[in-house]
């Protein structure tokens, strides 16, 4: 319980330096809801729904997309803990692929409007001490106000389950990198530390801190804090839910 304890402090005292930052970095906000259906053991079904809120405006844009992953592999699947409904993490490779829009508002002095293609592959490594690393490469083929602008993100993230008698978490930290293939000077990198919390059988709620480090003057410095409510559902979950209701009635 003490880990747990010491990981969430760490969290919100982070979040907290990163509001006195002094270096002119833009502070934003990022709320998000994710909900996956699991189709099979192979097939899933991933939906969202993110916000950006920049903290001294009233400027906010948003963005939608859907997707659907695929579990290579089942056979060499990695028993993992039942705690966590995130059924991706037993596998060593899963693939990705979906669209995603995003829009700025319309009151905006530059409009931007976003219509993406993502794909994907992830591997992920079981190291020492039960930690996950995971791989991913992503490519977006995106069509920004028209024009089409390819970007390339590979990411690599490292997490470990923290089990107690009152809590389940997975603290994690990753680093990513945006290349754009047309436009090098967009190119970003971001480093975020976070924390994913079971609250529910098939509910879990995440915070992080994210930093996008400045890149001349196209690219700005960020602070971001972000949540996220994640919703992890499938045929068995669903009949669950409503076998549990008509018996408290």
């Amino acid at each position: 319980m003490k880990k747990a304890i010491y990981i969430v402090v760490f969290l919100f005292y982070s979040c907290h330096l990163s509001a006195q930052d002094t270096t002119g970095a833009r502070e934003e906000g990022w709320p998000e809801i994710n909900v996956f259906y699991s189709f099979n053991e192979k097939w899933r079904l991933f939906a969202m729904y993110s916000a950006t809120k920049i903290r001294t405006s009233d400027y906010t844009d948003g963005a939608v997309g859907m997707y659907i992953d695929y579990f290579a592999s089942s056979s060499l699947r990695k028993k993992f803990s039942p705690q966590l409904q995130d059924s991706s993490r037993g596998y060593y490779l899963w693939l990705r692929a979906g669209y995603y829009y995003s829009s700025t508002p319309q009151k905006s002095v530059s409009q931007v409007k976003e219509h993406a293609i993502a794909t994907e592959s992830n591997s992920r490594f079981h190291l020492p001490m039960n930690v996950l690393l995971t791989a991913r490469n992503r490519l977006d083929w995106r069509f920004v106000n028209g024009d089409f602008k390819l970007r390339y993100r590979p990411k690599v993230t490292i997490e470990k389950e923290v089990q107690t008698i009152y809590l389940y978490c997975i603290p994690y930290f990753f680093g990513e990198y945006f290349v754009n293939f047309i436009e090098s000077s967009s190119d970003r990198f971001r480093f975020c530390i976070g924390l994913e919390i079971k609250v529910a059988r098939y509910v879990n709620f995440e915070s992080y801190y994210l930093r996008q480090f400045q890149n001349g003057e196209t690219v700005d410095a960020v602070n971001a804090v972000g949540v996220a409510l994640k919703f992890y559902l499938s045929k068995q979950a669903i009949e669950y839910v409503f076998h549990k209701k008509k018996k408290s009635t």
